[in-house]
């Protein structure tokens, strides 16, 4: 796992492209200095970062403090915020915790409860123990919404006493680094295969999330003060004497390894870097960039700003003269006072134990939890920042106000299907097109994404309503009412007068309702009654006494009488007008039976079978007699009335 020689020629070769590149980029630096306005060239003289640091490992604070936090950075011109979340303390648990280490598993719920007895041993904290994922997943959100980064510090080797608990807990055997008889409680033994290897696999989970959270430039391992409980001295002194810090410059090599392989830049405390300016124990990777926070004193004698620059490693200014330990405020080591007053006294770009000004990234302020059971004294941590950012307002230009941008983007519709495509697009075209993060130079831009923003929303288009189902419902309507009832009609005609032609999808319902009374309407046409005159008319010319026509055409008339159906509607006007023509002329075709003689007698036949003699019915020579004696009657008849 641990691999030592590594070449140093190839290294010295590294540093010296690397001094060369530094001082090309120096050159262009200066040239583009000159061209830049005031504000911007100390700005980029005094590098690009402005970080607030907050110790949020050793106590804990809230996802809502953290946000406040966060909140005031940006309005101060901060870039970044960043988050000590294990340090002494572990504040902070991914909902998945579980690792495969060297063959054996840990399980997720297992780790946590480790972790949790540590933070209980070495502060059970009222206020809380760690913060969740999804807090952290909402603290960066915000984050991001104002544009703020996050540096996030996992601090390793040392101050991980939570961490050594749960090793324990664990069932990994001898994790702490000792000296003797003394076992450090807040420092990994580095020659501890498993121990290191268990250490990587918790970093590796915590690289990962913020790596892919999107909002961390950097990722800070902190790297600070090694077993300093065990040792007199310094410990980074004794581990040079003792040959394991070459385990400690293969410790920061891999973790920087780790970071840079998840879009990260490595950070670290500057302390144990090239400690005492020694070089023979390995070359640190030179995408490093070290957190500067002291030079050292007598006995503590750490490597000076310019030689880790000749190292060709970045400085991110971390004057420890701006440092505020919580809850000392007039006295003890680095009070609230004593920060105030050093705020005004240092400059920006003042770096502790650099003999002239020299190039970094950017300053962090950092205030520190040594004493958690202290309050949280928002108050004084904000007043703080605000301090500093006033002091440094060339270096921290403050951010633009994006009220207005909120403000329209608080009217922008949460359902734009509802608009045309073309209106709507126009409103997501301005909402993709605001940029955060912009500082007060820039207002005119942020406030032209508010205009844009309001202007699209304004000339919004409603998508036109759905008149399928009216345009069927009107296909209904039958083309000629007049065969309907007056107040059916009416009924029909009112509701095909109250469609709207104009309506929204917004008044969908309204549509739908005008579809609905057109069916409905529709459905309640009563067709009028057909008309029955000619057939009343027809009626009344049939004869009362139908005995005096010849049975056939009698039988005529009242078939067409008995055909007669009553109720019809007008659509069978037709038959109705048949049924009257049908009588008419049934009426018209009758036949009258033969008149009979009033005097004559009917002929008395004896009974039996007739006389052969007698001229049977019918007989000719008969019907003359009988027409000779008729005619000679009435000669008579008529002589007898002459005299």
């Amino acid at each position: 796992m641990f691999i030592y020689g590594i070449g140093e020629n190839v290294n010295k070769v590294k540093h010296g492209i690397k001094r060369l590149l530094a001082g090309v980029a120096a050159i262009a630096l200066a040239a583009v200095c000159m061209a830049l306005p005031a504000v911007q060239a100390q700005a980029a003289e005094g590098g690009a970062h402005s970080i607030f640091s907050i110790d949020a490992g050793r106590k804990y604070f809230s996802a809502d403090q953290l946000k406040q936090i966060i909140d005031r950075a940006a309005k101060n011109g901060y870039t970044d915020v960043q988050l000590i979340l294990a340090n002494d303390g572990m504040r902070f648990f991914l909902d998945d915790m579980s690792m495969e280490v060297g063959g054996k598993s840990y399980g997720s719920d297992a780790v946590k409860a480790a972790l949790t007895a540590g933070n209980d041993e070495y502060y059970k904290d009222p206020n809380g123990n760690a913060l969740t994922e999804a807090e952290m997943d909402d603290i960066l959100a915000y984050a991001k919404s104002k544009g703020v980064g996050i540096v996030p510090v996992i601090n390793s080797p040392g101050h991980m006493d939570a961490l050594l608990v749960a090793m324990k807990e664990l069932g990994i055997e001898n994790a702490a680094y000792t000296n003797g008889s003394k076992v450090s409680d807040r420092t990994v033994d580095i020659t501890n295969e498993q121990a290191v290897n268990f250490l990587y696999a918790v970093l590796q989970k915590y690289i990962s999330y913020f790596g892919e959270a999107g909002v961390s430039e950097y990722f800070n391992f902190g790297a600070d003060e090694f077993a300093n409980d065990v040792f007199t001295n310094p410990g980074w002194g004794e581990i040079q004497s003792n040959g394991t810090y070459r385990n400690f410059v293969e410790y920061a090599n891999h973790v920087s390894g780790l970071i840079k392989a998840a879009g990260m830049k490595p950070v670290c405390f500057n302390d144990g870097i090239y400690y005492n300016r020694k070089t023979n124990f390995g070359t640190f990777d030179q995408d490093l960039t070290v957190s500067y926070w002291t030079s050292g004193w007598w006995g503590f004698y750490v490597a000076k700003p310019e030689f880790l620059q000749q190292q060709g490693l970045d400085i991110l200014n971390t004057n420890d003269s701006w440092y505020w330990v919580l809850g000392h405020i007039s006295s003890g080591g680095y009070n609230f006072d004593n920060a105030l007053k050093n705020v005004q006294s240092k400059d920006f770009n003042d770096v502790t134990g650099a003999t002239g000004t020299i190039q970094t990234i950017g300053s962090m302020q950092c205030v520190w939890c040594d004493e958690p059971s202290k309050p949280h004294d928002m108050d004084r941590i904000f007043q703080l920042m605000d301090k500093f950012s006033e002091k440094n307002a060339d270096h921290m230009p403050k951010p633009a106000d994006y009220t207005k941008v909120d403000e329209a983007l608080a009217t922008v519709p949460q359902d734009l299907s509802i608009y045309t495509d073309e209106s709507a697009k126009a409103v997501e075209d301005a909402v993709a097109a605001v940029k955060r993060g912009y500082k007060v130079d820039k207002q005119g831009e942020v406030d032209k994404m508010a205009a844009d923003i309001e202007a699209a929303v304004a000339a919004l288009v409603e998508r036109p309503a759905d008149y399928a189902k009216v345009d069927e419902a009107l296909a209904r309507v039958p083309e000629d009412l007049s065969l309907y009832t007056d107040e059916t009609v009416k009924a029909v005609e009112d509701a095909v007068a109250a469609v709207k032609r104009d309506l929204t999808v917004t008044q969908q319902e309204q549509v739908d309702k005008m579809a609905a009374d057109v069916n409905a309407a529709v459905d309640a046409l009563t067709m009028r009654d057909a008309d029955y005159t000619k057939v009343d008319a027809a009626l009344k010319t049939v004869p009362k006494d139908l005995s005096l026509y010849t049975d056939e055409s009698a039988k005529a008339v009242e078939h067409a009488v008995a055909a007669v159906k009553r109720g019809y509607k007008v659509d069978k006007q037709g038959e109705v007008d048949k049924m009257a023509a049908d009588i008419e002329a049934a009426v018209k075709a009758l036949v009258k039976k033969p008149a009979a003689s009033p005097d004559a007698k009917p002929e008395q036949k004896p009974a039996g079978k007739p006389s052969a003699g007698l001229p049977a019915t019918g007989d000719p020579a008969m019907l003359m007699a009988a027409t000779s004696a008729f005619a000679g009657m009435g000669a008579l008849v008529l002589a007898r009335k002459k005299r």
